[in-house]
């Protein structure tokens, strides 16, 4: 007689919805007019902040999808200035630059209607998890909107003919050509998840023409060089400052300029006058040649208004003289660009 088989039970823990691991975590949705992106970030005794962690690494992961859909371009503005003194032949440079691939600046925090939809905390695997949503519809509805004001704002009629008014004028087209740079780079972003290519294409058309308006108010505010009586500047400041004022898009003229940029500089210890090799002394040590000097900078307009004033001490080591001033004119004409270029960089807060 065989012998009776005793059952055991064996009881199983209940598996908790909570524990098990949505879909999205290990394949994203796919619906129509939506994209898409998961983030993930380990548990480190606090799930808010890994959920918070999670949560921007799952919106930047949507951003990356559309990056790497979106083909590169390229950009290219040209702006030409001239000045022409009376009887005089025309002089002018040319300023090319090149933008490529600028829709890949756009960072999560700035594309709209990106949202995060769910968030898992995975205990057993010490990870959290965050699945995040782009809605093309309300991205382009409130990229429109913001198209739509930069425009009206771009086309305001600010009035007024005076220098202040048109520093103003300059600087909101200033304000308006970056926000639509923005826009374009958002809205090539939606582009690469199906967006609307239209929305594209204005803001394009926009920043075409912001850019005409801005490289034409540029060149109308002309800046010339008015050296201290009985002072002849070195040529070589002459160049450094009127170069300065060109590559920033400004005009240049050497007849009643909007904008006079001042130059005095202090005689040497020699006595000779201010001017040409005149403006700065010259050390000696047993082994080098120091020569210093300073010069002050002063930007003033028509109307007699001052906006800027900087002094500058340049200096140049050599073995001789002749080295130690080669030196120091390329320290004076690196110096007084930067100030310039400062300056008028700066031009729309005055």
């Amino acid at each position: 007689m065989r012998a009776p088989v005793l059952l055991v039970p064996v009881l199983l823990a209940p598996v908790r919805a909570a524990d098990l691991k949505p879909v999205w975590v290990s394949a994203l949705p796919a619906r129509p007019g939506r994209v898409y992106g998961l983030g993930m970030a380990a548990l480190a005794g606090n799930d808010a902040q890994a959920l918070r962690q999670a949560s921007d690494n799952a919106r930047a992961d949507v951003v990356s999808r559309l990056r790497a859909t979106v083909k590169a371009d390229t950009r290219i503005t040209t702006t030409y200035q001239e000045s022409r003194a009376t009887g005089a032949a025309a002089t002018g440079t040319r300023t090319q630059t090149a933008r490529v691939g600028t829709q890949v600046q756009a960072q999560a925090e700035d594309l709209p209607g990106l949202m995060v939809e769910e968030t898992f905390v995975d205990r057993p695997g010490a990870s959290a998890y965050a699945l995040a949503c782009l809605d093309l519809a309300i991205a382009r509805r409130e990229l429109q909107a913001r198209l739509d004001a930069a425009r009206a704002d771009l086309a305001a009629d600010r009035g007024g003919q005076g220098v202040r008014a048109r520093l103003v004028a300059a600087q909101a087209l200033r304000k308006g050509y970056l926000e639509l740079l923005k826009l374009e780079d958002l809205s090539a972003l939606l582009g690469g998840g199906g967006g609307d290519p239209a929305l594209r294409q204005d803001v394009a058309k926009a920043r075409i023409d912001t850019e005409q308006r801005m490289a034409a108010a540029r060149a109308a505010l002309t800046f010339g060089l008015a050296p201290a009586p009985g002072v002849e500047p070195d040529p070589d400041v002459q160049d450094a400052v009127r170069t300065a004022v060109l590559q920033e898009g400004m005009g240049w003229s050497d007849q009643n300029p909007m904008f006079s940029i001042t130059l005095r500089v202090r005689a040497g210890r020699s006595g000779a006058p201010a001017g040409r090799q005149g403006w700065w002394d010259h050390r000696r040590t047993p082994d080098f040649v120091i020569a210093q000097g300073s010069l002050s900078l002063g930007l003033v307009d028509a109307d007699g208004q001052q906006y800027q004033s900087v002094t500058l001490v340049a200096k140049g080591v050599g073995v001789n003289e002749f080295q130690a001033d080669s030196l120091f004119r390329k320290d004076c004409r690196d110096k007084l660009a930067k100030a310039v270029s400062a300056w008028l960089a700066d031009l729309g807060r005055w």
